[in-house]
């Protein structure tokens, strides 16, 4: 019984530390941004989908959604007044990436990188604003080469 119990804890430790990670002052505007922890793998040429959601779920659709890569001046994706915002968009990015819409109302925002390249390596950021209050999170993505596609 011990065992059990002990496998019980561990399996939910993840969402208990999760819980000593949440902002505190009890505004319901706030919430963590929760990505990857493992380093996403995509291969050259094909597509990705890079995933992120909010903590508490809650329906983001009216809250500015931004993915950049490196640092906040690089937009990959903009997502604002429930609309794709182009104007500071990266133009290698322009007609490479899309949003999966359908899962903003449960807090994810799940963005889509076609025809990956080489330079798609990195560091990318999830970011959301809601009024004053914002959080983001980080994930990885690591490109591999041609090698990957003939397995």
């Amino acid at each position: 019984m011990k065992d059990c119990c002990r496998g019980s804890l561990l399996f939910h430790l993840p969402s208990l530390l999760l819980l000593f990670q949440l902002p505190t002052g009890g505004s319901a505007e706030e919430f963590v941004v929760i990505g990857s922890s493992d380093p996403i793998v995509a291969v050259l040429g094909g597509n990705i989908t890079l995933p992120c959601r909010v903590f508490p779920a809650m329906n983001v659709e009216n809250m500015e959604l931004r993915w950049f890569h490196s640092n906040f001046s690089e937009a990959v994706f903009i997502y604002q007044n429930q609309q794709e915002q182009r104007e500071e968009q990266l133009a290698q990015y322009t007609g490479r990436t899309s949003l999966v819409k359908e899962f903003l109302t449960w807090g994810e925002a799940i963005l889509h990188i076609h025809n990956v390249q080489a330079f798609d390596n990195g560091l990318y950021t999830c970011f959301f604003r809601k009024g004053s209050f914002y959080e983001s999170a980080s994930l990885e993505l690591k490109v591999a080469g041609g090698l990957l596609n003939s397995i």
